[in-house]
């Protein structure tokens, strides 16, 4: 037997003694005595799966779209049905918050009353640009009501892509295999946009720091001195030169200062302050950042080392004042989830770095 539901004032009622209750243990509307009072959201997708008839106070049936109508006029609205139906369709218990921007998930298998929800689900569309401070906002917020973040993305074809969104504080790392005061001074010489150093001191380098790259050699091997020329890219460059580690002069021998590398970089690189700011960050707490553009991002994160270990993290930088789109966080959340890297976006704030980490979730 369909269930009947009373269109009145833009919320639609079902009365009697069964139906409320079951329904709303199903995460549907609000129950209020023997009735429940459903959103016209909940309410189109029970009509649409055929579960409801709504009709309007004079016996008019209200369809599908009918009650569309009532709540697409919120730029959101819509996007909130696609993951609220999709999410439905896969059998998870799914809760249309009326105050807030999110929707609340619960656990497999759960029932209203007798499970807590645990993820808080924040709708996107793909294309939309929003600051990552929002982002971080919406995972504080939710941390404090001991909730977590799930972004749910929407595609022009109606897909959802669905990322956990939380608070990344990087512990810091056993400094012994990454210790300055175990390499020798370089001196390099600027070739483009990198620093070649010619002498025997560019394997201990690499052998005490994975600093730069050994020349001609794919894959080094941890622990062992190479006495290849070492290239180093720009930014290790300033991070050692800032350390009193490396001299740099130009082809005709002339002393390259760090003003005058960090302009180099500059001309080199969008963002370079930050770019330079976050490298330093993750180096002081005993990581090693190494080029992660074949990934599509800033920096590729090792806890230990190349050789040793798959790095962890791929990492994007910025400052939390900037927008990304949606997309780009899921194109870049992609190639992390199919390498089995997080995403960590490490973000300037005044002089502070902070970041939030994505993984992949599926519901």
């Amino acid at each position: 037997m369909t269930i009947r539901g009373i269109l009145r004032k833009d919320f639609i009622y079902i009365e009697g003694k069964e139906y409320p209750n079951k329904l709303y243990r199903q995460g549907y509307g609000e129950l209020l005595n023997t009735r429940l009072e459903l959103h016209p959201l909940e309410a189109a997708y029970l009509v649409w799966s055929g579960r409801i008839e709504v009709f309007d106070q004079e016996g008019k049936p209200a369809l599908f779209e009918d009650l569309l109508k009532l709540f697409v006029s919120d730029s959101t609205g819509f996007l909130k049905y696609i993951v609220y139906s999709d999410l439905r369709k896969k059998d998870r218990v799914i809760v249309y918050e009326r105050a807030t921007d999110f929707l609340r998930l619960y656990p497999k298998g759960a029932k209203i009353g007798e499970s807590a929800s645990k993820d808080l689900v924040l709708t996107l569309s793909e294309d939309q640009p929003i600051p990552h401070k929002y982002i971080l906002n919406i995972v504080e917020k939710a941390a404090k009501l001991r909730k977590r973040v799930i972004l749910a993305v929407v595609d022009d074809e109606l897909n959802v892509t669905y990322y956990r969104a939380q608070n990344f504080i990087p512990s810091k790392r056993d400094t012994s295999l990454t210790n300055l005061d175990e390499i020798p001074t370089l001196t390099g010489i600027m070739v483009g946009d990198r620093i070649i150093v010619f002498d025997k001191n560019g394997g201990k380098a690499y052998l005490k720091g994975f600093w730069g790259h050994p020349l001609g050699i794919d894959k080094p091997e941890p622990f062992k001195l190479y006495e290849a020329p070492l290239q180093l890219p720009l930014i290790e460059a300033l991070y050692l030169s800032s350390r009193g580690k490396l001299i740099v002069k130009d082809y005709r021998g002339r002393k390259l200062d760090l003003e005058k590398l960090r302009g180099i970089f500059s001309s080199f690189r969008d963002k370079s302050e930050i770019k330079e700011i976050i490298y330093r960050y993750w180096r002081d707490l005993g990581y090693v950042p190494k080029a992660g553009s074949k990934y599509g991002a800033d920096y590729l994160i090792y806890e230990k080392g190349p050789g040793l270990e798959h790095a962890p993290y791929i990492c994007l930088t910025g400052s939390i004042k900037d927008k990304i789109r949606p997309v780009d966080l899921i194109r870049s959340g992609r190639v992390a989830t199919s390498v089995r890297k997080d995403l960590v976006a490490s973000l300037i704030s005044d002089s502070h770095v902070i970041s939030y980490k994505m993984t992949w979730f599926r519901p």
